[in-house]
């Protein structure tokens, strides 16, 4: 006998015992309605208030001990579904196999319509260097610390610039950690820039006032989704900042996720 079918053998142990239990409930119950002359089909016996109450109590003590054995087959199962392998799973009559996965000899799966098990490609970026000086229409520079997939593309090389391909829509998040030079009332932006323009849907700038620093670090967050126009070819994403004031930047993270 194999292990699967012991552990298949104790189950169905268990589930002739809860047969077992459920006839005991059966009678017990009949046994409630014979005395209560609510019997279909029975005879009306000539029962006291007190005959009633001595088989109330018999029936009481009688479902104790069903409940006990109740927990001891619960507690049976559990352990019998816990040391039960994992179900294998069972292929679709109507979808077609999967696409195999991408190899050396085949480096993308062949586009036969089915959900592909290729994962998303994604991005990490910190600024390249902490406490960097950030001054007006310069990108920010970046240095990775993950990355998954072939759309997106960065290379030490152009520190600045994450290349995105036309193959399907992006999340953009960033964090910047910044404070200004010369706190003053003015109004500065962040450019999310690609190049070239149109490549993507555009979107709006993230707009901070230079009087709220007041010498101390201010933490800026934006968030954006990018989905590729009609005809789109690959695009340069940059940030670049729109104050006419330089600001230090103490901490900078991108993300930029496949959707």
């Amino acid at each position: 006998m194999t292990r699967e079918e012991a552990l298949t053998m104790i189950v169905a142990s268990i589930a002739m015992e809860e047969l077992a239990l459920s006839h005991i409930l059966n009678a017990e119950g009949e046994k409630l309605q014979y005395i209560l002359g609510t019997l279909p089909g029975g005879a009306k016996p000539c029962a006291g208030p007190q005959e009633i109450l001595e088989v109330n109590q018999s029936v009481t003590a009688l479902l104790e001990v069903v409940m006990q054995n109740q927990m001891l087959l619960k507690g049976k199962l559990e352990r019998v579904l816990g040391a039960s392998p994992p179900p294998k799973p069972v292929p679709c009559p109507v979808c077609p196999p999967p696409c195999p996965p991408p190899c050396e000899e085949n480096p993308r799966p062949p586009l036969c319509g089915h959900p592909c098990p290729c994962p998303k490609s994604s991005i990490q970026l910190a600024l390249q260097r902490d406490g960097l000086l950030w001054n007006q229409g310069c990108r920010l520079p970046w240095r990775r610390r993950a990355q998954r997939g072939e759309s997106i593309r960065w290379s030490e090389q152009e520190p600045a610039l994450i290349r995105l391909a036309p193959s399907g829509a992006y999340a953009v998040q960033y964090t910047l950690n910044v404070c200004s030079m010369h706190p003053a009332e003015e109004q500065g932006t962040i450019l999310l820039r690609q190049t070239p323009c149109g490549a993507f849907t555009d979107t709006p700038p993230l707009n901070f006032s230079t009087k709220c620093f007041e010498g101390k670090p201010q933490t800026l967050q934006y968030t954006a989704v990018l989905y590729p126009q009609m005809g789109g070819s690959e695009a340069e994403l940059s940030l670049v900042l729109g104050s006419k004031k330089a600001l230090c930047v103490e901490r900078a993270v991108l993300n930029i996720v496949e959707l």
